[in-house]
């Protein structure tokens, strides 16, 4: 029989680092217009990525499945879910272009701004009829 009493293992900074690797965030705000936490983060990468391209690209940027996969954390079938919600909504563009054919996005922004907008008026209008 042992007597000793068991010792928690310590979890050091070190420890945490192997195990854990940046988080994924999203905007939230995203969820009611893309329909899903999917689409969201899928617009929220997108949005990112924008932001850190030349503007010579003209919003066009090139991210292959496995670069989704390691921004993100999507499967291959989540990716497509979310890009096809995200073309039905006019939010991203696609083309496919070069040899050997790249798939490159284009963000619209003018379309998510409106459908942001849009969901902002009608939310407002709900909650105003929730108080008189």
């Amino acid at each position: 029989m042992n007597t000793r009493p068991e010792v928690a293992p310590l979890i050091t900074a070190e420890l945490l680092l192997e195990i854990f690797d940046l988080p994924v965030s999203f905007h939230r705000c995203l969820v009611p217009i893309t329909g899903g936490v999917t689409a969201a983060l899928m617009l929220s990468q997108a949005i990112w990525t924008t932001q850190n391209i030349d503007a010579a690209a003209n919003g066009w940027f090139s991210k292959s499945r496995e670069q989704w996969t390691e921004d993100t954390g999507l499967s291959r079938w989540e990716q497509a879910t979310a890009r096809r919600a995200l073309r039905g909504a006019g939010f991203l563009e696609e083309r496919r272009c070069g040899m050997p054919s790249k798939l490159w996005y284009r963000v619209r922004p003018e379309r998510v701004w409106h459908a942001l907008q849009m969901h902002a008026a009608a939310h407002g209008a709900n909650r105003t009829q929730e108080f008189s």
